[in-house]
């Protein structure tokens, strides 16, 4: 299935995760088109709506039920079994009028959700518990601020709507959560047959249930966190751009809107691997030193219920660095994410290259040149090669590997704070996630969004001469420094960086297409540009005296 027709799907059931099973074997839909398509996505087995109720799903869904079709998804049930609803009549009577058709015909446990935007008209990106003050006052104070006025009048506009909605208890759509009051009948645990995490056993059930943040209630003391809080809510975040992007519940202590408690899971079977190694990376980094690792999420637990992924980590709040960086601060942000770096890093020890060649550098090479070599010059492959062969010994440390503006927070204290450790590489290579976040925080200062522009805004760089040069230059030099690395290495590691890097387009690209991207697709490999910039203008430049542009 080609990305964007699965994505699709699967973004118009993210509400799943709001159920204590989001992997149904058997379900009965009484909606079609695109809803009752993402139901048969999810499920084993999708019983119509014009099949008699049989008394054996693990979930019933439904648009508007009227109370006919609310007692035949109560039918369709095995006790134990969860509904859910989106309600988009004013006739409704918002949540409160849906709690009681609900509980009318039979349901308990009923939880309504006001989910942003609607799912008729846009993948949903917030679900947000209307009965939990503390996580709607955090919704509404921790929207970006927009760069342009039009913009900012619209968020405001927008926000005093949503105020006013929910002030007034009517807020569309409403998406209630609910369940047939009884226990599961002997033989029907939720399927597990389409997972792979690995994991100990999670109580009961994932992301955003009663089960779940009754367990996070009993460990909060152990966790630091001071006395259980009275009642716990969460906000549940279905964003990013892919259907491999994480779900994230960030969870509350009534009323007070501060999150401490993020809740990941992934949206598809074999993001497993990538949040697993977030959560290995993570305990390791802050096992290795006193204190821990600051502006770093520390692990609260990780496990899983019917073969999924949960991963609990303390939660990070701040300003997305790239929505604030602008000259006058650029050069203070690079020093910062500088000296974070360097401090993650360490002062490790030189290591030799039978080390780590074939393990981090051979596979880069060879996977770059199979997957874009029907589009790349084979000299320039080779002249890559020998460069990069000039490598000796180096300090290996703790490789982020997607350090970018728009995964670094800027504390409320001004510190920065550092998110989605899915890449990461414990002993990894050094300087290359500096080079990655100088090089795009360089093309969000500069506006840099046509490949043109960006290969203009990176040749910048090279150059001492410019604003943005003059700082990268700066920032190697000072990290170079601090962890004792060659300063005559940053020039074949600033190659190896769009190398590393352009793995991940190139497994977008092919998911894309669900195969082989044409040579057109390969063209648009931003990395690959980058690379063509590198090898042409920078590494010919003395890195080690601090002049990086040879033209």
């Amino acid at each position: 299935m080609r990305e964007d027709v699965r994505n699709k799907l699967l973004r118009r059931a993210d509400w799943r995760f709001l159920l204590p099973n989001p992997r149904p074997a058997k379900s009965m839909c009484f909606a079609d088109g695109l809803l009752g398509q993402a139901v048969g996505l999810i499920s084993d087995r999708v019983a119509g709506a014009h099949v008699d109720p049989s008394g054996d799903c693990d979930l019933a869904v439904a648009i508007d039920p009227g109370a006919a079709t609310l007692r035949r998804a109560w039918a369709s049930l095995h006790p134990g079994g969860s509904c859910y609803t989106e309600w988009y009549s004013p006739l409704a009577g918002g949540p409160k009028g849906v709690r009681r058709r609900l509980e009318t015909a039979g349901f308990t446990d009923v939880a309504c959700y006001w989910c942003w935007p609607w799912p008729l008209l846009a993948r949903s990106r917030y679900w947000l518990p209307l009965e939990a003050p503390g996580a709607l006052r955090y919704f509404l104070i921790s929207r970006a601020r927009a760069r342009s006025p039009v913009r900012r009048l619209r968020s405001a506009v927008l926000q005093g709507v949503w105020r006013l909605g929910m002030r007034i208890g009517l807020v569309l759509p409403v998406c209630a959560v609910a369940r047939k009051p009884g226990v599961r009948p002997a033989g029907r645990e939720p399927s597990t047959a389409r997972t792979t995490a690995p994991a100990a056993a999670l109580p009961d059930a994932p992301i955003a249930t009663p089960e779940l943040l009754g367990m996070i209630r009993t460990r909060w003391q152990g966790w630091g966190f001071g006395p259980p809080p009275d009642a716990l809510s969460s906000l549940v975040l279905t964003g990013g751009p892919r259907s491999v992007s994480k779900v994230v519940a960030l969870v509350f202590a009534e009323p007070h809107h501060r999150p401490w408690v993020a809740v990941k899971m992934p949206r598809v079977p074999e993001a497993a691997t990538g949040l697993m190694r977030e959560a290995t990376t993570l305990q390791a980094i802050h096992s290795r030193r006193a204190g821990g690792v600051r502006g770093a999420p520390r692990v609260l637990f990780c496990q899983q219920r019917a073969g999924i992924l949960t991963v609990g980590e303390t939660a990070l709040t701040g300003g997305v660095l790239s929505t604030v960086v602008k000259r006058s601060n650029f050069r203070d942000l690079a020093l910062r994410a500088t000296d974070w770096l360097s401090e993650l890093a360490g002062r490790p020890h030189p290591c030799p290259r039978d080390r780590w060649w074939d393990r981090l550098i051979e596979p880069a090479l060879t996977d770059f040149g199979e997957a874009f070599g029907p589009v790349i010059d084979r000299g320039m492959l080779r002249e890559t090669r020998e460069i990069v062969a000039t490598l000796g010994a180096l300090p290996l440390v703790c490789e982020q590997r997607d350090f970018a503006p728009w995964n670094v927070l800027v504390t409320p204290t001004g510190e920065l704070a550092v998110l989605d450790w899915e890449s990461a590489e414990l002993e990894g290579l050094p300087a290359l996630d500096l080079i990655y976040f100088m090089s795009f925080l360089a093309f969000t200062l500069d506006g840099a969004v046509s490949p043109g522009h960006l290969r203009e805004s990176y040749r910048a760089t090279l150059d001492p001469s410019t604003p943005t040069g003059a700082v990268l230059h700066e920032c190697l030099a000072r990290y170079a420094g601090r962890i004792g690395l060659d300063r005559a290495a940053i020039g074949p590691l600033r190659l190896l960086a769009w190398l590393l890097h352009s793995r991940s387009e190139y497994r977008r690209f092919a998911a894309d297409v669900a195969g082989r991207p044409t040579p057109d697709t390969l063209r648009r490999s931003i990395f690959v540009a980058l690379w063509h910039e590198e090898l042409r203008y920078g590494h010919r430049g003395d890195w080690a005296r601090g002049t990086g542009c040879s033209r």
